[in-house]
């Protein structure tokens, strides 16, 4: 059983990281003069109810034309923000949300209670938005 705890914790954590990695490349090379970044919030919920913890990964979509750095959010008892100067620029971008149920371990030196990971969806950042709600479904096994 602790093989497979394993195997899932390393998996997870190896995507967290190449997601965290391909955020931090992405804004290589930006300097303060660089592009406007937006402040964005909003709700995370999953079938219906706040999501306790988490991250939201904001990716531009370089398929639809858009570049520039990527930005990460918290999540925190149900709502999500990205800290200011370290939002994401305007344009198409693709959100990757990872829920836990909690913020802490249940397992000394191990993950939170995951609730789900990689749930991805599409939005658009304009200069007009700064309040965006993601619902995430899951069907119970």
């Amino acid at each position: 059983m602790n093989m497979i705890l394993d195997s899932v914790r390393n998996r997870f954590m190896g995507r967290l990281f190449l997601s965290l990695c391909c955020l931090l490349l992405a804004g290589c090379g930006s300097s303060p003069d660089g592009p406007e970044r937006f402040v964005l919030s909003g709700q995370v919920q999953l079938n219906g109810q706040p999501v306790p913890a988490g991250q939201v990964i904001l990716m531009p979509d370089t398929e639809k034309g858009n570049k520039g750095p990527g930005a990460v959010g918290t999540i925190e008892n149900g709502y999500w923000k990205t800290e200011p100067g370290k939002g994401p620029v305007s344009g198409p971008h693709i959100a990757m949300l990872n829920g836990y149920a909690d913020t802490e371990a249940t397992i000394p030196g191990g993950d939170p209670p995951v609730l789900f990971t990689e749930y991805k969806t599409e939005i658009n950042v304009t200069a007009d938005a700064d309040n965006v709600d993601f619902n995430v479904s899951k069907k119970e096994k």
